[in-house]
C-alpha cells in the first residue's frame, strides 16, 4: 500500500532554508556521538544558542576561541547584542517548527515531499 504524501515547504522556513550558509550545508552531515548519529547543524545550533545568551547576557566570551562574528556568518544573522540573539532566536524557532513539522509527518505514516 502506498504512503500518503505530505507536502511541506521549505518557504516558510526561510532562515533555516538559506542555501548559502553553512547551517543550511550542515543539515546533512552527522556527529557520531554515543552510538547514535547528531546533526552537526543542530549540535552548531544548541551550542551557539548557548554562547550567544553568554555573550549578550554577561558581556563574557564563552570560551577562548569563540568569535561572535563566527556566530553570525554561520546562520547568516545580523546585530549586536540583544538584537542579535533575537534574530538567532528566530533561526531557532524556525529550525524546531520544520523539525515538528518533519516528524509529525514521518510519525503520521506520511510519505515526506520537500519544496521550495
Amino acid at each position: 500500500m502506498k504512503k500518503p504524501i505530505k507536502i511541506i515547504s521549505l518557504s516558510k522556513y526561510p532562515r533555516v532554508f538559506n542555501v548559502d550558509t553553512p547551517f543550511w550545508a550542515d543539515l546533512h552531515h552527522y556527529y557520531d556521538i554515543n552510538t547514535r548519529g547528531t546533526n552537526m547543524a543542530e549540535f552548531n545550533l544548541i551550542c551557539s544558542r548557548r554562547d550567544l545568551k553568554i555573550w549578550t547576557r554577561m558581556s563574557m566570551k564563552p570560551h577562548r576561541g569563540w568569535k561572535v562574528a563566527d556566530a553570525k556568518k554561520y546562520f547568516n544573522i545580523k546585530g549586536r547584542g540583544d538584537s542579535l540573539l533575537a534574530e538567532f532566536m528566530k533561526v531557532w524557532d524556525e529550525y524546531y517548527d520544520l523539525k515538528k513539522e518533519l516528524t509529525d509527518a514521518i510519525d503520521g505514516g506520511y510519505q515526506i515531499e520537500l519544496t521550495t
